[in-house]
């Protein structure tokens, strides 16, 4: 029998990968939009984020973009919803450069340390089969 908590672990995995690559669009945009005037820095809460994931189970996040769309009956707090920063007003906007920087720092890590433990739980996996079969 599978052990669950492997499975558990691949699962909370995927979610921090998915949440990081979310995250990381929107840091992007952050900086991309730099010099627009009146713009607002958006981001993703990482731990709410992980939490409402992990609390959701094995369900699908999935998104109606048409209203025509067939409705799985998703709820919205599964979604991850961006938020504005309350940053202060450098003369043209609310982003700060640093700060969007170590943000983009502490993501890429995240993102690393998620891929890298995915990678060796997988093969930890091989191994057991490639043994098993001896």
């Amino acid at each position: 029998m599978p052990d669950k908590l492997t499975f558990k672990t691949f699962r909370a995995l995927e979610c921090a990968i998915s949440i990081t690559q979310q995250r990381h669009a929107l840091i992007a945009g952050n900086i991309s939009n730099l010099d627009t005037p009146g713009f607002r820095a958006k981001d993703i809460d990482f731990k709410t984020a992980m939490a409402r994931a992990l609390e959701a189970g094995g369900e699908l996040n999935l998104m109606k973009t048409d209203p025509g769309h067939i409705d799985l009956g998703m709820n919205a707090a599964h979604r991850i919803e961006p938020f504005e920063e309350e940053g202060e007003y450098n003369g043209i906007n609310r982003v700060n450069i640093d700060n969007e920087m170590k943000k983009l720092t502490e993501n890429k890590l995240i993102y690393r340390t998620a891929v890298e433990t995915l990678l060796r739980k997988i093969a930890i996996l091989k191994e057991v089969i490639r043994e098993g079969g001896r």
